[in-house]
């Protein structure tokens, strides 16, 4: 099938602005953003909505719903025991779940054998559930990188504490160490996609980088400097 090269460089220029946009007004998760532009910079590749690994706190009654559940604390960094001391006074209305998940990333390709090539190096730094998502003329292939990395652990219910206070420590050094790992994982990735990547430069892409003063996330050495500093 071949691909409507018009329709699919305007999806990735407007995916580009609404990366800066979310940048700009601190929406966008800052630990992907060296990968981000990695993919962003090959003419070939661009990305949409990703993150880089989360603990979260849910109230629903199954950690894996989506509907009817409401999220009470999020964030993409470790965390300390003090964050979660609102677990034992907020009011609960089905069940209380502290989750964990790893890195997922959405990139779009209009090249066959860089998704494969994406696949396989993703595959091979821990990435494992990896897969094409789906396919069409105007988008492309749709690849989504996930690691498997995931952990859910009741904390409350509406009647009953789970997790007391005195366990929460050694509750949040299993979270950091989950949490963690995924980020490895993500700089793993990095590193090894910056050694095929870009192929070919987005020449618009590049004159954003240039203009808005990027240039040193190009360097794949301050991704490591970022993670080992979150």
């Amino acid at each position: 099938m071949t691909i409507t090269t018009d329709k699919w460089s305007d999806r990735k220029y407007r995916s580009w602005r609404r990366l800066l946009e979310d940048l700009e007004i601190g929406y966008l998760d800052t630990e992907l953003l060296p990968l981000l532009v990695l993919v962003n910079r090959d003419t070939d590749l661009y990305t949409t909505s990703s993150c880089s690994g989360r603990v979260v706190v849910m109230d629903s009654e199954y950690p894996w719903e989506r509907e009817e559940t409401g999220i009470v604390f999020k964030t993409h960094h470790p965390i300390k025991p003090s964050d979660l001391e609102f677990i034992y006074s907020k009011p609960v209305y089905k069940r209380l779940w502290i989750i964990v998940s790893g890195p997922i990333i959405h990139i779009y390709s209009r090249s066959f054998k860089l998704a494969s090539t994406i696949l396989n190096t993703a595959r091979r730094v821990g990435f494992k559930h990896s897969g094409v998502m789906h396919y069409s003329k105007d988008t492309g292939l749709f690849i989504e990188l996930v690691t498997g990395i995931y952990t859910a652990q009741l904390a409350r219910t509406r009647d009953e504490v789970i997790i007391e206070q005195t366990k929460i420590a050694k509750l949040v050094d299993v979270v950091n160490n989950t949490l963690l790992e995924g980020k490895k994982r993500l700089e793993a990735l990095y590193v090894e996609l910056s050694k095929i990547l870009p192929r070919k430069t987005d020449p618009l892409i590049e004159g954003d980088l240039k203009t808005r003063g990027f240039q040193a996330i190009i360097n794949p050495r301050s991704y490591s400097r970022l993670i080992n500093n979150s």
